[in-house]
C-alpha cells in the first residue's frame, strides 16, 4: 500500500511539474512574440529613417541652384 501513496504522490508532483513549466513556456512563447513584433516595428522605422538621410545626403550633393547664394569665398 505504501508503494501505491509514493507513486501517488510522486505523480502529482510530476503533474505540478509539468504544469509550471507549461505556463513558464507559455509565457516565454508570448514575451518572444511580444519581442519580435517590437523587432519589426523598430526595423520599419529604421529603414524609414535611413531612407530620409539618404534622401537629404542627396539633396545636400546637388549642384548649387541659379538662387542658391555664392559662397563666402566669390
Amino acid at each position: 500500500m505504501s508503494d501505491i501513496v509514493n507513486l501517488e504522490k510522486r505523480i502529482d508532483e510530476l503533474e505540478s511539474h509539468l504544469t509550471h513549466q507549461e505556463n513558464t513556456i507559455q509565457d516565454l512563447s508570448d514575451i518572444t512574440a511580444k519581442q519580435w513584433e517590437t523587432i519589426d516595428t523598430l526595423m520599419h522605422k529604421i529603414d524609414g529613417m535611413k531612407n530620409r538621410i539618404l534622401s537629404l545626403e542627396e539633396g545636400n550633393q546637388s549642384a548649387p541652384g541659379p538662387d542658391d547664394p555664392l559662397p563666402p569665398h566669390f
